[in-house]
């Protein structure tokens, strides 16, 4: 699969081939105190090369109830990863993931862009009719962006991950429509096909 792009950045299918440049960065990110803080996950154990096996493996293995991407500017560099998970065929839907693994990143709306990039790409090309997300109470800047690309809060909730265990994290959504509507008015109808299916 060619790369999708968005206005400032594509999104690369997590399948394709992975440089040794590139394992080493986005190792670089599991190490990062500042990005795991952010994105609710710990500091990895594996070693580069141990990391970097098991990077590539991933590829191979790759579950079927996923879209993973990583981020990347115009200028071809690796700034994140981002997809939807837990897809689920029978509720279609999906639990939204981004970290943008460059801090010196941060703040240029490069996760604006990909998130909606992504959302473009699932509710045009797969029977997805929700994309949901969680994140931590304090991160008031993911809350702002999710909000700019058409997400609603849906309040508090208890959540459970095997990272960081029980925290008291945001629920937020956006449906298919919500995401075309936005879009133009021709979108509704491509909606509209995908309800009669």
């Amino acid at each position: 699969m060619s790369i999708i792009w968005g206005d400032t950045i594509g999104l690369r299918p997590f399948e394709d081939p992975v440089s040794d440049a590139e394992a080493e960065r986005v190792f670089r990110w599991s190490r990062d105190d500042a990005v795991l803080h952010w994105s609710g996950g710990v500091a990895t154990e594996l070693t580069l090369d141990e990391f970097r096996d098991h990077l590539r493996g991933e590829r191979w293995h790759a579950p079927i109830n996923r879209r993973a991407f990583f981020i990347l500017t115009r200028a071809n560099e690796l700034i994140g990863r981002i997809g939807v998970f837990a897809m689920d065929r029978e509720q279609r839907d999906g639990e939204l993931g981004i970290i943008i693994g460059e801090p010196t990143q941060w703040g240029k709306h490069y996760g604006r862009d990909a998130v909606r990039t992504l959302l473009r790409h699932v509710f045009t090309t797969t029977m997805l009719e929700r994309v949901y997300l969680f994140t931590f109470n304090e991160n008031i800047r993911a809350q702002n962006c999710f909000r700019a690309c058409g997400f609603r809060p849906l309040g508090a909730k208890r959540r459970f991950s095997p990272d960081v265990g029980e925290y008291d994290g945001i629920e937020m959504e956006i449906t298919r429509r919500e995401f075309l509507e936005r879009r133009a008015p021709i979108s509704v109808a491509l909606a509209a096909q995908f309800e009669t299916r």
